[in-house]
């Protein structure tokens, strides 16, 4: 929704100044950071809708400084960075990431993503119409969500989900037996779909199997059909 507030943490002007202009003619408001202790102060302040952070800051690292922000935050991160490696991204969205986005990049893109990772934070945030008509619980025979306080158990122990695992497992959960594609997933949790969001969908429904699954390497839940898609295996039903 235009007039929401993006936070940019990156130390380079020119990249603020290019995502400065695609932002403000959407009519978002954006504030850049050029080092991480600006960035968690801003955050503190401003109360972002959404941050996106760049990997290599002056004095920190990005990924230590999503896990700060983690602490006290939930709007989406999205990182930016020129490390655009499988490892990297693992890492990013391990540790609390929503995104991840290689330099170069096209402003369009980031624009975008931009606009899908607001639509569905809201969403997940209650402010949706049609949230009120939603089962405030969706259990299966071991896994039990909360969709008011994000509340997740596996066989009765709480375990502690970032966003987009949070999503994506409701999403798995709200479509128990049915095979859904990375196409549909991406449309379903991200709102988007590009090409190289293959690689983010693997990277969270690995992180998420670490969570839920009692062997990661051979799960149950959330089973690969190689060619088709992913499937939730466990009965699921609203209450």
């Amino acid at each position: 929704m235009p007039g929401e507030t993006i936070l940019l943490a990156d130390d380079e002007a020119d990249i603020g100044e290019i995502l400065g202009l695609f932002l403000q003619t959407e009519g978002y408001r954006m504030k850049q950071a050029f080092s991480g202790a600006e960035t968690v102060a801003l955050v503190k302040e401003l109360s972002p809708q959404l941050i996106v952070l760049d990997v290599l800051l002056p004095d920190t690292d990005g990924y230590e400084l999503c896990k700060q922000l983690r602490m006290f935050t939930k709007a989406p991160i999205l990182f930016l960075s020129c490390k655009d490696n499988e490892l990297d991204r693992i890492i990013g969205l391990s540790v609390g990431g929503d995104d991840y986005i290689g330099k170069p990049f096209s402003p369009n893109e980031v624009l975008a993503r931009i606009k899908a990772h607001l639509r569905r934070s809201k969403m997940y945030q209650g402010d949706d119409a049609n949230k009120a008509d939603q089962p405030r619980m969706v259990v299966s025979r071991s896994l039990k969500v909360d969709l008011k306080s994000h509340d997740v158990f596996v066989d009765g122990r709480p375990v502690e989900l970032s966003v987009k695992e949070f999503q994506l497992l409701v999403c798995f959960m709200n479509h128990p037996r049915q095979v859904l594609t990375s196409e549909q997933l991406l449309r379903n949790v991200w709102g988007h779909k590009a090409e190289t969001d293959s690689k983010t969908l693997h990277v969270h429904i690995g992180t998420l199997r670490k969570k839920i699954e009692a062997d990661p390497a051979h799960p149950k839940h959330i089973v690969t059909l190689r060619g088709a898609g992913y499937k939730f295996c466990d009965e699921a039903e609203a209450v």
